[in-house]
């Protein structure tokens, strides 16, 4: 058999492990998976309704990419970084969410900031009715948008591989007292900054926005290995 007659039967099963990483790294990005747990390719098949071939495809790319762990008899789990790799990551997390900003503000449009607008909104009415899920979702698209308004695929590809590996641990901060209301004034600016066409600013602002929040992961880190030594 050729390569040509080979391909299309082979596209829809590459094409399935593609939605199944898709699918696994918006599970994470949501905090629905968290750092630690275990990947089982048994229940993964069951839960996807494929066979474990796709699965274990599937874990591999992730693997290679640094989101997914294998440790001996443990088999595959969500990554865990240690404290001081968080902090690396947030300082990389920082310099591309603040080029985003600053490329959003050279290059976005009326309908970037609606847009941006309703989820500041949005953001600002879940923090205040302390509904911790929906604010983490919103924020979460919040700073999507602006990715999205800085029109650099590369940038938001980059952006995305690394948003990935800090979202669970974003997730943690979330629930700590007073920061979603923290975050709503920090949105603002950041917004405001973009609308105005100040791209300086919005890149400073963003970048000190996202630098607050690895310095409140980190020092809840080391909070919770100090309980557990």
């Amino acid at each position: 058999m050729s390569i040509a007659e080979e391909t299309p039967l082979r596209q829809p099963f590459v094409s399935r492990s593609s939605e199944i990483v898709e699918a696994l790294e918006d599970s994470i990005l949501r905090g629905e998976r968290r750092p630690g747990d275990r990947l089982d390719e048994r229940h993964l098949a069951e839960e996807f309704g494929v066979s474990r071939t796709p699965i274990r495809e599937a874990l591999q790319r992730l693997v290679a990419s640094g989101l997914v762990s294998v440790r001996g008899r443990s088999g595959a789990m969500v990554a865990e970084l240690e404290p001081a790799d968080l902090l690396d990551a947030f300082s990389v997390v920082a310099e591309l969410e603040a080029l985003a900003a600053g490329l959003a503000a050279r290059r976005s449009r009326p309908d970037d900031h609606a847009r941006l607008a309703a989820l500041h909104e949005r953001c600002s009415e879940t923090a205040a009715s302390g509904a911790v899920p929906a604010f983490f979702l919103a924020n979460n698209a919040f700073h999507h948008e602006i990715a999205q308004a800085s029109r650099n695929k590369v940038l938001q590809a980059q952006l995305r591989a690394v948003t990935l590996k800090t979202a669970p641990y974003r997730h943690h901060v979330t629930y700590r007292p007073g920061r979603m209301l923290s975050s709503i004034p920090e949105h603002a600016e950041i917004l405001a900054a973009i609308v105005a066409g100040e791209a300086a600013r919005a890149s400073a602002l963003m970048r000190s926005h996202v630098a607050l929040l690895g310095e409140d992961v980190t020092d809840f880190l080391h909070a919770v290995h100090r309980r557990s030594a």
